[in-house]
């Protein structure tokens, strides 16, 4: 009876071991586990930029405003921009999405003065809570809106052709058409490949896509220019729309 009471007690400390060392392997795992999971945290990031825009206002003077545009990947659940004067302005996430927070120019916001120039500072609040800071500056360089020489039907009716002056310095050109609030087409960037360079561009486009993409009635074409911080072509540093209207 000694013997198998022995034999009991032994067996009994093994499982009792066994169980320790499941547990201690349950742990380790967890702890694996946990450490993979915070490996796999999300790192908060965003991209900030600021660009001066000109247009022609009623009164046909040139006038200017400062554009901000902040994109994440990541959800953004604020930003604000404080300009080198400090003047701190908070912008919008207009498409709701919590990606691109931006600023929508009103007439009041343009100025015949360009924007101050310096460091503009950004503060992106992420959905976690977190908060960073972004900088990006403007220099005094500015694009003056093109003249729209031309906007009219063909002779034979089928198209429309806008002929515009080139804009100096510009880096690219884009150009879209809207009805109203509704944009019917947006091209993609592109620039004058010639040499030397011409004074006056032509484009033309087919008047029975545009009606049957927007209805007939009051287009807007505007050809819009487009100049970079640096040859990356990353960052804007200035942009400029030039608009003319016809009834197709």
């Amino acid at each position: 009876m000694i013997d198998i009471k022995h034999e009991k007690v032994q067996l009994f400390i093994k499982l009792l071991q066994m169980k320790k060392l499941h547990l201690l392997t349950l742990i380790a795992l967890i702890m694996i586990s946990l450490s993979g999971c915070e490996k796999a945290k999300v790192t908060n990031g965003a991209s900030a930029d600021v660009f001066v825009k000109a247009i022609k206002n009623a009164q046909g003077i040139t006038v200017y405003t400062a554009v901000h545009s902040v994109f994440s990947y990541n959800t953004m659940t604020s930003v604000s921009v404080t300009s080198p004067t400090g003047t701190v302005t908070q912008l919008i996430d207009y498409g709701k999405t919590g990606m691109s927070f931006y600023n929508e120019p009103t007439d009041a916001d343009y100025s015949p003065t360009p924007p101050s120039m310096g460091t503009y500072t950004y503060s992106v609040t992420f959905n976690d809570g977190e908060v960073i800071s972004y900088n990006n500056s403007l220099s005094s360089s500015t694009l003056l809106p093109s003249v729209i020489t031309s906007l009219a039907k063909s002779a034979d009716g089928d198209s429309v052709y806008i002929k515009f002056n080139a804009i100096a310095n510009v880096n690219f050109y884009q150009v879209e058409v809207t009805k109203g609030t509704t944009q019917i087409y947006y091209s993609d960037k592109f620039y004058d490949g010639s040499s030397p360079l011409k004074t006056n561009l032509s484009l033309g486009f087919n008047i029975t896509n545009l009606i049957s993409a927007g209805g007939s009635g009051t287009f807007t074409f505007n050809i819009n220019g487009l100049l970079y911080e640096t040859t990356l072509y990353d960052y804007l540093q200035a942009t400029s729309t030039a608009s003319s209207d016809i009834v197709l």
